[in-house]
């Protein structure tokens, strides 16, 4: 089944004055270069980019007030969000506007952070780790491991020493052909797991070749945009994943999930039900076939994010797509304006080609367990 061909048929009855999950890209800029990474992988756009940016410091002030009434759960992003040098100011900000914040790192820089990120606590810090130290250092760069692991050791003992529950530790996993085979000793032998109150296990983000060139197309007919640059770093060819081992990979996630059940640890996944038969399709391209999909989209009526160039945008497969920028209006007058209002009325009909590669067509409501 083709995405366009997916009609949605109920309408969507949501408040929409203002958004309830913010997303906020603080900088381009990353101290890291991940293979996998759709930004700045080895085929990442940004890798391109001349000029780096970063969003103002009295724009984001301006967005978090403005969205105060909301009390929206925002999300923090870059490249590498603690790089950003006005990051005590944002968490300070948005904790005395009384939301909450969640925000991914890839650790490197953790340690140092560590006493600001317990002073101003997120409510769950992401921290991105892909296997055993030889394993995620060969996906991440050399040292990697080392470094978050410190910055973990250190985040935990502050923690503690504060009595305070907060920010939750996690981590993040991108599940790819390189690391996929050692999640269960990552897991349960190279990390010290009671140290952790939460887990991602996300398989690798993808489109086809042909599912970007639909995009164009639909881009092109229905907004007038006519290129896609940043979504292109999401394309790879699906003959990459042939050699996952299906029914190994779900044994290992059974075996983390039931070791998270037992033990209070919260797991996520991406898809959300990681079973031998769905694993095994959405490596082979066959999103459509499998279970717990998204049928059509509600995140246009409650989330927005803020790409580090101002530009508004409805999630991170979508920069192409811009809805209106913050340096040149408010982000409630751009969230209620005729764009984004254009861009909703799509989506109560359709999908975008690329939506299988964004994380929320995995997840019908904003989990916060």
């Amino acid at each position: 089944m083709s995405i366009s061909s997916s009609v949605i048929r109920e309408p969507l009855k949501m408040d929409n004055s203002l958004p309830k999950w913010v997303f906020l890209q603080l900088l381009e800029s990353c101290n890291l270069r991940c293979k996998m990474c759709y930004e700045w992988g080895e085929k990442g756009p940004y890798r391109e980019k001349k000029i780096l940016k970063e969003l103002d410091i009295e724009v984001v002030r301006d967005i978090i007030h403005t969205c105060q009434p909301a009390q929206p759960y925002y999300e923090l992003y870059g490249g590498e969000p603690l790089l950003y040098p006005h990051i005590e100011e944002v968490l300070k900000a948005i904790t005395e506007a009384g939301s909450k914040v969640h925000m991914p790192t890839n650790g490197t820089l953790l340690e140092k952070h560590a006493d600001l990120l317990v002073t101003y606590a997120p409510e769950r810090i992401w921290i991105s780790l892909d296997g055993p130290s030889e394993v995620n250092d060969a996906q991440r760069g050399k040292g990697v491991f080392s470094k978050a692991l410190k910055g973990i050791d250190k985040l935990y003992k502050l923690r503690t020493q504060r009595g305070s529950s907060y920010p939750q530790i996690g981590i993040s996993t991108v599940v790819t052909p390189s690391n996929y085979k050692h999640l269960e000793t990552f897991f349960f032998e190279a990390l010290d797991i009671s140290k952790l109150d939460c887990i991602s296990l996300e398989l690798q983000a993808y489109i086809t070749q042909q599912n970007h060139d639909h995009y164009v197309g639909v881009l092109r007919k229905e907004f007038g945009v006519h290129e896609a640059p940043l979504s292109k770093g999401f394309v790879c060819d699906p003959a990459i994943f042939a050699e996952i081992d299906a029914a190994n990979l779900a044994k290992q996630v059974g075996r983390i999930s039931n070791y998270c059940n037992e033990h209070g640890i919260y797991l996520n996944t991406y898809p959300k039900e990681l079973s031998e038969d769905n694993i095994r399709k959405y490596f082979s391209a066959d999103w459509f076939s499998m279970s717990k999909i998204k049928k059509r989209c509600p995140f246009p009526w409650v989330s927005t994010e803020i790409n580090a160039r101002g530009d508004v945008t409805s999630c991170h497969a979508f920069y192409d797509l811009t809805l209106g920028n913050v340096y040149e209006s408010s982000i409630s007058e751009i969230w209620n304006g005729e764009k984004y209002k254009q861009y909703r009325r799509y989506l109560r009909k359709y999908l975008f080609p690329i939506c299988q590669s964004c994380c929320l067509f995995y997840n019908e409501k904003p989990d916060r367990a």
